[in-house]
């Protein structure tokens, strides 16, 4: 045999014996609908929908084996079109994950969506016919998801945080989901750290029982224990944001607009826990400037509503220093604030919503700081919150309400705003 066929025989054999696994578990002909019923050998756990923008969303695939992945979609449970290539001509594929962005979209529309997975053979380049079985082909169940609105007049959504890969309080934040929400932010530490990487499906994208594509388009913020551990920076292999890979981002939905910030780590990049592997004040610096600009965005600018989403608070009941060189952490992002407080202010910031104390805070707003901070509790069930936000033309209104028992901790309102930044 020549080298290059044993090459060729070796790698299609491979794809074979998974191709031998699905057809025995669903057999489909090509082109069939094949429920989900049966399990599917290619993937890892269910889809999950990330950084919905008014023409687009992205469905992060978590795999098992090397697979070829697309969409089908559509505004119909009849589907019609596919999400298929990349930016390089190539059908997504890979054996851990794909995230596959859907484009060119309508604001404020419902759309249905499944994932397309088969064996991923190796790219001959000949004529000469190799297989001679049909290759299966399988079908997720058919999910939906919708756009931004930005010129909505209302909109409504749900916050998590500190859930810290508590499957329980996950399960239960997830029952409690609100089918009619416009996207829901899951506001930083997601995970404790990341130092195993067979974590990373599990942490963002198929929590066990949990299946988040049945639930509102999702827009992460990191959390300083999500940027712990040999492969946290993994995190953006799953986690979609509408900045690209960018961890921080501006949006507008309804009459709020939303500035997501990334408040990095709760300690210097130089303290010795990090061991040299910490570069986050760049990203804040780098975030004030991108703010100057953000802010005076016509949509961002003019909106009655201004929200600002941000793992650890810029505020904080006790503002004593830290004592770095023992067990000394921040309870609040002295560095963020330093860095944004003046364009937020200047913008109109009215509220800004928190996690990180893993307790249900509320400082109210004062000269100095004019603007209402809250942190969510967690990740314990009984600690564990979810954030509630409406706005129309007459009020936004937020709820802190306590999962375990439905309590609402805080109902605040807000009126809108007329001032331009």
């Amino acid at each position: 045999m020549h080298r290059r066929q044993f090459i060729q025989t070796i790698g299609i054999s491979g794809a074979l014996a998974v191709a031998g696994k699905i057809s025995a578990q669903t057999a489909p002909a090509p082109g069939t609908v094949t429920p989900s019923a049966a399990p599917d050998a290619l993937v890892k756990g269910t889809p999950a929908v990330f950084a919905p923008t008014p023409d687009s969303f992205t469905v992060t695939v978590p795999l098992a084996a090397d697979a070829l992945v697309w969409l089908e979609y559509g505004e119909t449970e009849k589907l019609g079109s596919t999400a298929k290539g990349d930016s390089f001509g190539f059908v997504q594929h890979d054996d851990t994950v794909v995230k596959i962005k859907v484009r060119n979209l309508k604001p404020g529309t419902r759309y249905y969506w499944r994932v397309v997975t088969k064996p991923a053979f190796p790219y001959i380049g000949s004529q000469k016919p190799v297989l001679r079985e049909p290759v299966p082909e399988t079908r997720s169940q058919i999910y939906t998801t919708k756009t931004l609105a930005p010129n909505a007049r209302k909109t409504q959504f749900s916050v998590w945080n500190d859930t810290h890969d508590h499957n329980e309080t996950i399960r239960a934040l997830h029952t409690a989901r609100r089918a009619d929400d416009d996207f829901m932010i899951w506001n930083g530490d997601m995970s404790n750290n990341v130092n195993d990487r067979a974590l990373l499906p599990g942490l963002y994208v198929c929590p066990q029982g949990v299946d988040l594509a049945e639930g509102p388009p999702i827009l992460g913020t990191r959390g300083n224990h999500d940027v712990r551990g040999l492969w946290a920076g993994r995190m953006s292999d799953y986690v979609e944001y509408p900045n690209g890979n960018r961890p921080f981002y501006a949006f507008r939905s309804g009459p709020i607009a939303a500035i997501a910030l990334d408040t990095g780590e709760d300690k210097p990049d130089n303290h010795r826990s990090y061991r040299g592997g910490a570069a986050f004040e760049p990203i804040i610096r780098e975030q004030a400037a991108w703010l100057e600009e953000v802010i005076r965005r016509p949509e961002m600018r003019d909106a009655p509503y201004r929200v600002v989403f941000c793992h650890i608070p810029l505020r904080w009941t006790d503002e004593s220093p830290q004592d770095y060189e023992g067990k000394g952490f921040d309870r609040y992002s002295l560095r963020g604030r330093l860095a944004w407080q003046g364009a937020l202010v200047k913008w109109g910031a009215q509220i800004i919503i928190s996690g990180h104390t893993h307790r249900h805070a509320l400082l109210q707003p004062t000269k100095e700081f004019p603007y209402t901070q809250i942190t969510g509790g967690g990740p314990q069930p009984k600690r564990a919150t979810v954030i509630r936000g409406h706005a129309d033309a007459g009020k936004l209104k937020v709820s802190v309400i306590r999962m375990h028992d439905g309590v609402s901790l805080n109902d605040l309102e807000f009126e809108p705003l007329t001032k331009v930044a």
